[in-house]
């Protein structure tokens, strides 16, 4: 079966508009309301998933099945077990294709959201990808049997849809970047931000960023590194993620969902000069400046300002409190 002139061009006509319209969310009620139109239903639903979290993170419904919260309003709701949080895993699905009408009259029965609302055939499709974020759009029928003509009508809207929900990301991005330099203002220009699709792979991030992405994890494939993506993956906003490495230190802090920030800073032994450890760890083997001015053929005057120079870098004033705290940093490498 093809798709009537008409109904190709109901499909385009809404893709326009939904992509003009101004909200948090790839769909609003008044689209979910035109949609169950178009595809002559009763009720049409919109929700978004964050698989590695189990969390359902937007739950939008047409005005057929009441009230609706805001976006800005929906708590987060988690589910638990393997099962997914709507009726199929399947990217698409037509309960009518998987039982007759008598078995889905039973299970109108007993499932709690059909039971309401008295479900005959459903037919919905996922955009995104399920491993990681992804969105299900899905429609209900009281009374009839989808068909063909609701199948490929479905399947022409699937691209449009998963286009929509995807520059609800990048939406959601530019807000957090925005959030972020906002809030860092003039320092921001030297900050490393890092702005990362659902998959972890990299769509922008900054001269800084890639600095230190590359430093610490020969990053290449323009992906998050991999330790870093099972990290994001479960953190929340203001989550940091450590990494210690010859004395410095990275940070990396969540802004958002698809937001990192990088920060690297240096320990007290990171801070000193060779020549200065190189002394320090001579002073631990119970040398005195004579006698290590002599090991490394300089005047003693040259051993005691390395020893001056250390001391405010390592917080403290004497020789035994400078070389009790190198083996403390040592020790924490």
């Amino acid at each position: 079966m093809t798709l009537r002139t008409n109904d190709l061009r109901a499909v385009l006509a809404f893709a326009a508009d939904a992509h003009d319209a101004d909200a948090s969310e790839a769909l609003t009620t008044e689209l979910l309301d035109r949609l169950a139109e178009l595809v002559g239903c009763e009720y049409a639903t919109y929700q978004t998933f964050d698989w590695p979290r189990r969390a359902v993170t937007a739950h939008i419904a047409c005005s057929n099945e009441g009230p609706s919260t805001p976006q800005e309003d929906y708590p987060e709701t988690f589910w638990t077990g393997d099962s997914p949080p709507h009726w199929t895993g399947a990217a698409f699905q037509k309960l009518s294709d998987l039982c007759d009408r008598r078995e889905r009259e039973r299970l109108r029965g007993e499932a709690e959201f059909n039971a309401e609302f008295r479900i005959v055939d459903t037919v919905g499709f996922r955009a995104g990808d399920r491993s990681t974020r992804s969105a299900w759009l899905q429609f209900d029928s009281q009374y009839r049997d989808f068909d063909e003509r609701d199948r490929e009508l479905a399947l022409a809207l699937r691209p449009h849809v998963d286009g929509l929900w995807r520059r609800s990301i990048s939406r959601k991005q530019v807000r957090e970047l925005l959030g972020v330099l906002s809030h860092d203002g003039d320092a921001a220009a030297g900050h490393a931000v890092v702005l990362f699709d659902t998959g972890g792979r990299i769509d922008h991030a900054t001269a800084e960023a890639h600095r230190l992405l590359a430093a610490w994890f020969g990053l290449r494939d323009g992906r998050l590194p991999h330790e870093v993506r099972e990290w994001v993956g479960l953190a929340r906003a203001g989550d940091t993620y450590t990494v210690r490495r010859n004395g410095s230190i990275l940070r990396a802090e969540v802004g958002g969902d698809f937001t990192l920030t990088l920060r690297e800073h240096a320990t007290a032994l990171a801070r000193l000069t060779a020549r200065e450890r190189e002394v320090l760890e001579l002073v631990a083997e119970g040398l005195s400046n004579a006698e290590i001015a002599r090991r490394l053929w300089v005047a003693p005057s040259t051993v005691a300002k390395h020893l001056e120079n250390a001391y405010p870098k390592l917080g403290v004033h004497t020789r035994t409190a400078a070389v009790a705290r190198l083996a403390k940093l040592s020790q924490s490498r």
